[in-house]
């Protein structure tokens, strides 16, 4: 970062590709559209390029990268009065994780749709902790810096968004 701040191009680049996919991945999360988290993504280097002279190089730079992320998207999602966030792109996103269906039994298949409809269902609040952690890969605290919450609401948040999914889930399984 120290040659980022001395405006080494190259440096940059190299940031860009090592943390591209973090803050892709947490701006999807947050906006659940490719297009507007392509967006954010390029709006959170353009930011960390333009603010390179406040890192404080005494800090971690990952922290203060996920905040400008995070920032980044929440201004994304204020900008974006409209319409609620489209199922397609969480369902997509969580296709991606999971074996080929074809591969899959009825059963199986059946639990993955569940699984998709009800973690959308959930607020955004308890959603993303959730999606963060478990299909991105954060830590706790990486979520908590992107998110701009305190730690402990991050572990109280995906404790309720499990309690809820496995709630509506048991539901499901009854049915």
């Amino acid at each position: 970062m120290l040659r980022v701040q001395a405006g080494d191009l190259e440096a940059f680049s190299q940031l860009v590709q090592r943390f591209q996919n973090v803050v892709y991945g947490l701006a999807m999360t947050m906006l659940r559209r490719p297009e507007d988290a392509e967006e954010a993504a390029q709006d959170t280097f353009l930011k960390v390029f333009r603010a390179r002279g406040s890192f404080d190089p005494s800090r971690s730079l990952e922290p203060w990268l996920l905040r400008i992320a995070g920032n980044a998207c929440r201004d994304k999602l204020r900008r974006r009065k409209a319409a609620a966030l489209p199922a397609v792109a969480i369902a997509d996103e969580l296709a991606m994780q999971i074996a080929d269906p074809r591969e899959r039994s009825l059963q199986h298949q059946h639990a993955d749709q569940a699984v998709r409809a009800e973690l959308d269902r959930l607020s955004d609040k308890v959603r993303q902790p959730l999606e963060l952690k478990y299909l991105r890969g954060l830590t706790n605290q990486q979520i908590a810096e992107a998110l701009g919450i305190s730690l402990s609401n991050v572990k109280v948040q995906i404790a309720r968004g499990k309690d809820i999914l496995q709630s509506r889930l048991q539901k499901v399984r009854e049915a």
